[in-house]
Order: C-alpha cells, then structure tokens, then sequence
C-alpha cells in the first residue's frame, strides 16, 4: 500500500477528530504530513503536538514537513507529482485555503501539494471547515476573565512550565504563540477560570461557501462533509469496510 499524504491548515475546528480518523488510518499506511505555518501554530495550542508525531513518526514516508522547514520552494511537495501517494487529505481546510485552491494559487506548503497532487494525478479529499452558515467549534485553552481575580502570585502563571500564561492588568492572559496546550494552567488555576474545550457558534461568510462549491466542480478533488466521511472513505481506500 503506498503512503497516504495528509496536508493540515491552520484551523481548530475538525482537527482532534481528522487526527483520531488519521490514527485509524496509519494503522493500514504510512502518513505524510504537510502542514502550513498555521497548522504548526494550532496544531500546539490544542495540544496535539505529541499525538501528531504518534502518527507521523520521523521516519521515510511518516515524516512532518512544515511551510518554515520546506521554505518557499517547498521540495517534498513535488512527491505528489510523482505519484509516491496513493492519496492526499486535506483537513481540516481553512476558509484561507479554500479560496486558494479553487482560484489555481499555490504559495504556501498545503496550496503547493495540492497543486501537486493534481499534476500527478493523486486523488484529493479535501475537508472544509466553512460548510454551513453556522457551526459548533471547540475553542483552545483561554482564560475567563469574570471568573479571574489576579492571584498574586498567580497559580496558573506559576505552573506554566511553557512561560505562555502571564497576568496582564491584574487579570490571567495567555500568549498563543507559547502556549503549547498542556492544560497545567487549567489544573492550576484555584477559581475555574482557566478552561478548555468550550463550544461557540461561528458563521461562515458567504465567499467562504461559495468557495466550497467551486472546490466540488473541480476535476481530481472530492469535498468531504464531516470527519466520520473522511474516515468512512479512508477505509475504503486502504481496503477496510467503508
């Protein structure tokens, strides 16, 4: 079975659960993962670091290549090109890379795959995060400032081994681009208002659907709905019940 090729965009929404969908899937092929500057940043706020290099474990074929470690020339990208997947997974897909995709540009690590993948012939499932005109996300580790009242010394602050929760007039804050979502602040913290986890509602702009539609008529490319058809698919793919 060739490698599968797996490109990550910088989204929250759908990423725990396309993990659990690749775990099942690196049970039956190696995976490759190509993942944006974003996605590196999210992909670590959400905790998911670890759980991405369980799947992509260094090795040939099972390797991590980032937008800043392949740089603009994005070298690995031209693997598509020769067919060295069977497959490439795009998800979740930011709005951001919708757009690109459906109007032809190739200028970040994912983009560039993806065109690659349509020069080689490779089949490309893409999952967009903007579907509907609303929907649940699941936002990272933030602080509920009504529920924090500056302990001095801070408790969270003090634990954060990653230098990312701090006080900022007189209230927790969290620095994003530090955070490496290990939830020690959530534990720490004595009033409950560091939390994790917590659903909002969110819309999508109207280009951002009509972007998906485009996606749906382009030759090579299939639009999944929800992370259960990605995994449904993904059997059926590696030969397992679909």
């Amino acid at each position: 079975m060739k490698p599968l090729a797996w490109a990550i965009t910088g989204a929250g929404h759908f990423l725990e659960e396309v993990l659990t969908a690749m775990r099942e899937a690196r049970k039956r092929a190696q995976v490759t993962a190509f993942i944006s500057g974003a996605a590196e940043e999210v992909v670590r706020i959400y905790g998911l670091w670890e759980k991405l290099q369980e799947i992509c474990d260094g090795s040939r074929y099972s390797e991590v290549f980032t937008d800043r470690g392949e740089g603009a020339s994005a070298v690995h990208a031209g693997r598509l090109a020769r067919g060295v997947y069977s497959v490439l997974v795009v998800a979740p897909a930011t709005a951001n890379t919708v757009a690109k995709v459906s109007v032809g540009i190739a200028d970040t690590l994912v983009t560039n795959v993806v065109a690659q993948a349509l020069k080689g012939g490779v089949p490309v499932l893409i999952l967009p995060t903007d579907q509907s005109e609303t929907a649940l996300t699941t936002l990272p580790v933030r602080v509920d400032s009504s529920l924090c009242i500056g302990c001095s010394p801070c408790p969270a602050e003090q634990a954060c081994g990653a230098g990312a929760f701090t006080l900022r007039e007189g209230k927790g804050a969290i620095d994003y681009l530090s955070c490496v979502g290990c939830g020690i602040c959530i534990e720490a913290c004595p009033h409950g208002a560091v939390r994790r986890g917590e659903r909002i509602k969110v819309r999508a702009r109207r280009v951002d659907l009509e972007n998906v539609e485009k996606l749906r008529e382009m030759p090579g490319i299939t639009v999944l709905s929800d992370p259960e058809e990605l995994r449904s698919v993904l059997r059926s793919h590696l030969g397992g019940e679909p």
